[in-house]
């Protein structure tokens, strides 16, 4: 043995850092951190988005051209920017939802309150019962389906190599087909197991455990008999990462891809073409909202608000964080404004 390269789930060594790459930026956790930090803002710019442009547009004639695709007679400057910015956005929205969903279920908070939703309603995957009644052997063959002297020790238990045949023959038999993942016991008393791996479409993730010695399947888990919530997680995390609909879905994903990263940079040209110029009003990164929002909006509306953010920031914590601090800050400034203003009022001539 000269060295190890660890791979994850059988992929490629380049695969591997690729997918660490948009994991964690290669920075550890500080890389996964910003990574869900990404994902749990990312549905709501979009949801932010989307309501800030249909309202602008959804009135008078032509509503729904006018949402869905740019200005093209537009004159070249902040209005093209944002058709063009806006309209591709509206095309982009339900992939990008999509993804921002899939990914935040395996995010290391979010994902963590997402597996206590999952025990609360008890969704998870159920678990392949791989107990031999009576076994005394611990689940390895000694005899009998061509078994070979020698066994190989695992955990507790002690099966033979050549028993994965015939434990592949019979899962095959029991429905289980395309690719599959074969598993020797690993403790005693216990059988191999046969997992469907095969997430393109038609998917397959049907389990069985089989009897070497018996030539029989002890239990059974269907994908179909998964818990709706499970099903959708794992249908989900396939599509995020390109497997559910095969080439199609990979091709989606890069147009998702690509279409966002148009998106951001007209984001950035319309902030920066929208930019205060006068000499007296030259503000260079861009004139800030107008304050005082808060004080206008019904005062049932603004509980409600709060306790829908209170409970995405419980759900998303890092979401929930950085919008306390956010406001934090905002408040903090507000009221050296406000001073700054009291000030210059209240100083003599």
């Amino acid at each position: 043995m000269r060295g190890t390269l660890t791979t994850w789930y059988g992929e490629t060594p380049l695969q591997t850092w690729l997918d660490d790459l948009h994991r964690n930026l290669q920075l550890g956790d500080v890389g996964r951190h910003y990574s869900e930090l990404a994902a749990s803002w990312l549905w709501l710019v979009v949801l932010g988005g989307l309501f800030l442009w249909l309202r602008r547009q959804w009135t008078g004639r032509r509503k729904l051209r006018r949402t869905v695709l740019p200005d093209l007679a537009a004159k070249v400057g902040v209005r093209r920017t944002r058709g063009w910015h806006a309209a591709t956005g509206v095309w982009l929205a339900v992939g990008l939802l999509a993804l921002s969903a899939t990914g935040l279920t395996w995010s290391r908070y979010a994902g963590g309150n997402f597996d206590i939703l999952q025990d609360g309603f008890n969704a998870h995957s159920p678990t392949l019962d791989t107990a031999l009644a009576g076994a005394s052997t611990g689940g390895a063959s000694t005899e009998g389906g061509g078994h070979h002297e020698g066994g190989v020790t695992s955990g507790n238990g002690v099966y033979n190599v050549s028993d994965v045949d015939r434990v592949t023959l019979v899962a095959r038999a029991a429905g289980v087909g395309g690719k599959v993942e074969v598993t020797p016991p690993s403790e005693a008393g216990t059988a191999w197991t046969v997992n469907q791996d095969d997430p393109a479409w038609p998917y397959g993730w049907d389990r069985v455990a089989v009897d070497p010695a018996t030539g029989t399947v002890v239990a059974k888990s269907e994908f179909a008999d998964w818990p709706l919530l499970a099903q959708l997680s794992k249908l989900g995390v396939a599509f995020h990462m390109g497997f559910l609909f095969g080439i199609v879905n990979q091709v989606l994903l890069v147009a998702l891809a690509t279409g966002l990263l148009c998106v951001i940079v007209w984001g950035y040209r319309m902030w920066w073409q929208r930019r205060p110029t006068r000499t007296d009003r030259a503000a260079p990164l861009g004139a800030p909202p107008a304050r005082g929002a808060w004080r206008e909006a019904h005062p049932a509306a603004v509980a409600v608000l709060l306790l829908v953010a209170v409970a995405v920031g419980w759900a998303l914590p890092l979401l929930g964080l950085t919008l306390a601090a956010f406001l934090v800050l905002d408040l903090i400034l507000g009221g050296v404004r406000r001073g700054r203003a009291r000030r210059a009022v209240t100083a003599p001539d």
